[in-house]
């Protein structure tokens, strides 16, 4: 796929046009059909307009070409077929120029929940039980439950054996998803995300701060021990940005109770460096107390038994518990302070450092090792 964005359709289908004149439509037939219809395309995506689904639909080139041109130039052929391809699904194309973004297929119901699987472009996927690519179920007797492929604009999904899917609330057994599109297969359900899909809502100015901390920050993610814990209940583009990335990550809430609040709870993340995630979070939210990072080489499963340990405290003259928002940077801060070296030691007792903003006039990073504190 040449086409993974709207600035790359316009410039295939530039060159498209250009092509067609030059082979002088006026001695084919076919040519005066194909030309009309690629006017019609550009007229339609003009100025960064979005087609209407029955505006979509209403191009043959495709077929056209399979039938007509396969043969005699199988290149123009290529082209023609994959602006047919794109301009039905041109809503699922991002703005600005192509990208090479991975798909992700998450887990989203079953004790394996928030588990992704990374697809990279035109690699298929094979999901389900024992002998899966992605076993989302462990039973050694088990098969395959479907195939995926991320091919840069939509998720091809096809059903193996007698495992009928569900795509988007309909029953099949092959379906596409776009971005945020949902699927069930063997009482499981997924749900699918292009990584950094979404651009912020309005443009970014990073301040002196945030780019300081990040340069920081994406030094210590080279290790791979670099954690965040993020306050969805702060801002829903911190969640969706942590949704929309590569990185491994899980509520710190538990079972279904814990999935009721979704929307609000704080979510351990694995930061990876070979994604885009740390750098949208930290010039987009910091100094906004969109949570804290953290250091450690005790592993996910580890990091996160140890943080849920501290959502609720016991309190002086309370009858019951409290739950502690130490993932709040503004709630830290005031916690650093006063905590005794017993406290202290049990908070950083899988962790090698905490990292988050100081006072928000100058929101620089304070740093908290494990040895000693530090100022930063």
């Amino acid at each position: 796929m040449r086409i993974l964005s709207r600035d790359a359709f316009a410039e295939v289908l530039a060159e498209a046009r250009r092509r067609t004149r030059a082979l002088d439509p006026s001695r084919w037939p076919l040519l005066r059909q194909i030309e009309a219809q690629l006017e019609f395309i550009a007229e339609q995506t003009k100025h960064g307009r979005v087609p209407h689904e029955d505006e979509r639909l209403r191009t043959t080139l495709g077929p056209l070409a399979a039938r007509n041109l396969e043969e005699v130039d199988p290149e123009y052929a290529d082209q023609l077929e994959e602006i047919d391809y794109t301009f039905r699904r041109y809503p699922q194309l991002p703005s600005g120029p192509p990208v090479r973004r991975r798909g992700v297929l998450q887990v989203w119901s079953g004790r394996e929940t928030y588990r992704k699987l990374v697809l990279d472009l035109g690699v298929p996927r094979r999901v389900g039980s024992a002998r899966a690519d992605f076993v989302v179920h462990g039973d050694p007797a088990g098969s395959p439950h479907f195939q995926i492929i991320w091919d840069g604009v939509s998720a091809h999904v096809q059903a193996e054996g007698s495992h009928r899917l569900s795509i988007n609330g309909e029953s099949a057994w092959y379906g596409e998803m776009a971005n945020r599109g949902w699927m069930a297969a063997a009482r499981t359900t997924y749900r699918f995300l292009v990584e950094d899909r979404t651009p912020p809502p309005e443009p970014i100015t990073p301040s002196a701060a945030a780019l300081e901390a990040l340069a920081e920050l994406e030094r210590r993610c080279d290790g791979g021990n670099l954690y965040a814990i993020i306050d969805a209940a702060r801002s829903d583009r911190a969640l969706q940005l942590v949704e929309e990335s590569i990185d491994p990550y899980a509520s710190l809430y538990d079972g279904e109770q814990g999935r009721a609040f979704d929307d609000i709870a704080p979510y351990l993340v694995h930061l990876q460096p070979s994604s885009w995630l740390l750098e949208r979070l930290v010039l987009e939210g910091w100094g906004d107390a969109w949570g804290i990072y953290a250091e450690s080489g005790a592993g996910f499963d580890k990091v996160r038994h140890h943080f849920r340990k501290f959502l609720k405290v016991e309190v002086e003259g309370e009858p019951r518990p409290w739950f502690f928002r130490f993932y709040d940077p503004r709630v830290l801060r005031t916690f650093t302070k006063v905590m005794t070296a017993e406290q202290r030691a049990s908070f950083m007792q899988e962790l090698d450092a905490i990292l988050f903003e100081s006072a928000r006039t100058s929101a620089s990073l304070e740093v908290w090792s494990a040895a000693a504190r530090r100022g930063g």
